[in-house]
């Protein structure tokens, strides 16, 4: 028989891919909507804890053993850690995968048959045998050795195996790195606790041993000022530089980072002209950083295929009456704003498309020269100074959308497209906060701040709308956001204090309150959890 040590080839002889909050995500069909406020036994832990939670079911690698359970003190399987060791080392696996190589798993066993394409990664890629040859034992616990063994040797640690107990090393290196579970030999079963401790620590870490590359960069195709730069990982984007250059010429640009800062945009003063350009980027420690550079390129194009990008419908905002609640006030836009197709975040730009013979998409100026309504009373339209042109929904009804636009010194063509206005109201589909765990230092008794920026809120609405943070304060006469509090704790001894929540987002906290649970709902029901731990 085997040992019941989990093995691991040696990482010179599997080069691992770079770890990326995108390689974890399973299929849409596989995602899990949940977070750590939908389990009840995880109603008594910090606020810190259930972050890493989060965290995790969000991409992909936590889900509960039942609806409104997580099992946090059951143990570990080594199904369950087959799962976890592929999907936090960025192993392929292939979902379509039923059949097993071991005799004890099989696609019919209701407790472990999900596990096959995990386990069968494992396999592969050589990170966990069997137990012996035909056997996995899928149900089997597994201890913090065995669990430290893998994370270790999956962040290229070399182990010795040869004191006594043979895990004494692994242990050692694996507390050091802060992955070993507290309080724990090495003998001992690990719990689904210590699993996402260790994981998300290891994971951290597999991630921080990454060199930082530019891995895109791209004119967009819808606006002629942007260019969208990509990374391979997180970027420390309060000390991280980027500079456009066009040839030798250093083009003027402001930037804006993602919230998950692995991707920027940065925003000319003017259109980007014809030429050959480059990003660098700057700032960061140079051993941090393998590739400092991406290039495109910009095509002054005089002819092309010219055609109107997706579909166009959108809610009725006018006619219903839902724009009076525009007050202005409590951080809401106000009516005109909201009523101005080129201004109003309920209305959708109508894409020009232009692609090359090839089919290759060309990043263009704005080339609407006008735009026209068969019906302004169910569609409203308007057109920028710089000539891109927005459609507003009025009533319900279809309306015909004519444009006419110029591309370079071509000429005119004229396209059209069908808008559709509905009178369903407009509901989130989607919210997700970009800041889960939200720390803040103290002082005095009293502290403010707002939900909707520290959240880094966003939402897509059920006409395809997405939303930033500031767009869902000044349109929440619209998307109707409400924010609960929960899980208010205070130290010891000291009665708890308040926090309390306003209709524009606005946190109060007052007196003795060291964390609790910001809650960010949707009329639909659609919610997403931060957790705020104030230091004093």
């Amino acid at each position: 028989m085997k040992s019941t040590k989990l093995t691991m080839i040696a990482t010179a002889a599997m080069a691992f891919s770079l770890f990326t909050s995108a390689a974890l995500s399973l299929p849409a069909s596989a995602a899990v909507a949940k977070t750590s406020a939908d389990f009840t036994d995880l109603a008594g832990s910090d606020a810190a804890f259930k972050a890493k939670i989060d965290a995790m079911i969000a991409a992909g690698i936590f889900e509960g053993v039942s609806d409104n359970t997580f099992g946090i003190t059951q143990n570990m399987t080594r199904a369950q850690f087959a799962k976890v060791a592929v999907l936090i080392y960025n192993i392929t696996v292939e979902p379509t995968v039923k059949v097993s190589s071991f005799s004890d798993v099989n696609v019919n066993d209701a407790a472990n048959g999900w596990a096959i394409p995990y386990i069968e990664a494992a396999k592969k890629a050589g990170l966990i045998d069997g137990v012996t040859d035909t056997t996995f034992m899928p149900g089997d616990s597994v201890t913090t050795a065995q669990l430290d063994t893998v994370l270790l040797k999956g962040l290229g640690k070399k182990i010795s195996m040869t004191g006594s107990p043979w895990y004494t090393d692994a242990v050692k290196q694996a507390t050091e790195l802060g992955i070993h579970p507290t309080s724990k030999s090495g003998d001992q079963a690990a719990n689904r606790a210590d699993l996402v401790l260790s994981s998300y620590s290891a994971q951290q870490a597999f991630g921080n041993q990454t060199l930082i590359s530019i891995t895109k960069t791209q004119a967009s195709t819808s606006d002629n000022k942007k260019v969208q730069v990509t990374f391979n990982k997180k970027v420390d984007a309060s000390k991280a530089t980027l500079t456009l250059k066009n040839g030798s010429t250093v083009v003027s640009t402001t930037t804006e980072w993602a919230s998950d800062s692995q991707s920027a945009t940065l925003t000319a003063n003017v259109a980007l002209a014809a030429g050959d350009y480059t990003v660098t980027l700057g700032g960061l420690d140079a051993s941090t950083v393998q590739t400092t550079t991406g290039s495109f390129s910009v095509t002054a194009p005089s002819t092309g295929n010219v055609s109107i990008s997706g579909t166009y419908t959108l809610a009725s905002v006018l006619d219903s009456g839902l724009t009076d609640a525009a007050t202005g006030s409590n951080g809401l836009v106000d009516k005109a704003t909201a009523e101005d197709p080129t201004k109003s975040k309920l209305a959708k730009e109508i894409e020009i498309k232009v692609t090359s013979a090839s089919g290759d998409p060309i990043a263009i100026p704005g080339v609407v020269q006008s735009v026209h309504s068969s019906d302004s009373s169910i569609a409203k339209v308007g057109l920028t100074a710089d000539h891109h042109a927005y459609v507003l929904g009025n009533k319900p009804g279809t309306a015909d959308i004519s444009v006419i636009v110029q591309i370079g010194n071509g000429d005119a063509k004229q396209l059209h497209v069908t808008v559709t206005v509905k009178s369903d109201a407009i509901t989130a589909k989607e919210i997700k906060a970009g800041q889960t765990s939200i720390e803040k230092t103290v002082t005095g008794s009293v502290y403010n701040f707002n939900a909707f920026t520290e959240m880094d809120l966003s939402i897509t609405d059920n006409y395809g709308i997405k939303y930033t943070s500031a767009d869902i304060k000044g349109y929440n006469f619209a998307l109707g956001t409400l924010f609960i509090t929960n899980d208010i704790k205070g130290t010891a001894g000291t009665p708890v204090g308040t926090v309390e929540v306003d209709a524009a987002g606005n946190v109060k906290v007052t007196d003795n309150v060291t964390s609790f649970e910001l809650t960010a709902v949707t009329p639909t029901g659609e919610k997403t959890t931060s957790y705020v731990t104030l230091k004093h």
